[in-house]
Order: C-alpha cells, then structure tokens, then sequence
C-alpha cells in the first residue's frame, strides 16, 4: 500500500512514520499543500494522510482539489488535526475527507482510521458520464437540476448555488431505456467541478435508496461500460 504523508513540521511525520514502520507501506511525504498536490497526481497513493493547518495551504483546500479532481478523486484521504476546536473538525470533513483523526496522534487512532477508510474506498463503484435531468427538493425547495456523472454509489449534480457538504437532498430520475423512475436520498459529499472547464456542482453519495433501485443503476452503468470496452475516458 502506498501511503503519502503530508504535514509541514517533521516531527510529526517522523511519528506518523514511526506508526506505520511496516513491510506492506510505502510511505512518502510532502510539506507543503502544492506538494502534496503534485505528489498525489504524479504517484496516485493508495491513501494520504494530510495535516489540516499548514503555511500556504491549508490541507481542506488541497482535500478539496483533489475531490474534484476526476483523475483523483477515489483516492481516501484522512485529515488530521486538534480535536479541541469542533470547527476544525468540521473543516476537514467539509473539504470531503474519508475520516478525521485528532491530534495528538496515537497509533491504534490512526491505523483503524486507515483500515476502515481502506475497506469503504474498496466498496466505490465505477461512474460514467451521463446528461439527466433530476427533480430535487431540498429544504422544502424543489429544483431541476442536470446529473452529470452517475453510479452505484452517487451522482454529480450540477448545482450554483449548490447545496452545503453533509446536506441530505432527495431526488428523482430516469434512466434512458429504463420504465421505473429512480427515487434516493442523497448526502452532499463535496462541492467542486468533475473537470476543468465543467460546470460546478455537488458530488452526492445515495443514503436511501432501495436496493432493486440500486441494482438498476448497477446495471445501467456496467451495461454501458461494456459498450465502449474500458474505463478511459470516463468520469
């Protein structure tokens, strides 16, 4: 597994390297928010583990980038931070980050947030690139809004203004070929663009939604997956 390990003061990484001291790691570090994004793109770890507050980029900012970046975006990250101030918890989880693990670090914190954070990022499934229109009500409102990506676990909603991170929105849809209109509730995971230059919005996980209703969408995304023979190319 490789890990990268990204705080701006060495003591600390020098720790966290000290908790991971095992065959199965790779680690490598960066001490910087720019570094660590260059890192992440360059190398694709298998999980980062980012400091939240560091000179001239915050690690919820880097989070944020790499969330919606496509190319990088299934990559977990844990966030680290004092847990003494319940705002810096919330920006971590804000930013999109897979878990949260409070400072001072203990070793047995950190590596069951790895390994819980490991098992959900093996349960993501494969999106595809879709153009439907979805009924959303949220706070009472409803909106026509576009999904732009779809699969078994989520949508991309184009939204501006979009809906805060943790918002529970519910939302109905068709899906081409397919009788029966899917109807979910979504949780806001992170706001962002799925790509340079696309339109803004919201990347949403499904919280409820019955489990014959996900199948279909299972199969509607594997379906056109087939169709083009290989995951390039999609979102």
């Amino acid at each position: 597994m490789k890990i990268l390990l990204v705080d701006d003061t060495d003591l600390f990484l020098d720790l966290e390297r000290s908790y991971l001291d095992r065959s199965s790691f790779i680690i490598s570090t960066a001490q910087s928010g720019p570094e660590a994004i260059s890192a992440i793109r360059s190398k694709r770890p298998t999980l980062v583990i980012l400091d939240l507050l560091m000179p001239g980029m915050d690690g919820d900012e880097v989070c944020r980038k790499i969330k919606s970046d496509p190319l990088t975006n299934t990559i977990p990250i844990i966030m680290v931070s004092s847990d003494q101030d319940p705002e810096l918890r919330e920006r971590c989880y804000s930013a999109g980050c897979d878990a949260f693990v409070p400072k001072p670090l203990k070793r047995d914190d950190l590596l069951d947030a790895i390994e819980k954070t490991i098992v959900i990022a093996k349960r993501r499934f494969p999106r595809i690139p879709t153009h439907l229109l979805s009924d959303v009500r949220h706070d009472g409102k409803d909106r026509q809004l576009w999904i732009h990506t779809i699969s078994k676990g989520g949508i991309f909603l184009e939204a501006d203004p979009a809906p805060l991170v943790m918002a529970r929105l519910d939302v109905i849809f068709s899906l081409p070929g397919v009788e029966e209109k899917i109807s979910a509730q979504v949780k806001v995971k992170w706001q962002g663009t799925v790509r340079e230059n696309s339109p803004f919005g919201v990347g949403c996980q499904f919280t409820e939604i019955d489990d014959r209703l996900a199948e279909i969408i299972g199969n509607y995304v594997n379906e056109k997956l087939a169709a083009v023979g290989s995951l390039k190319g999609f979102a």
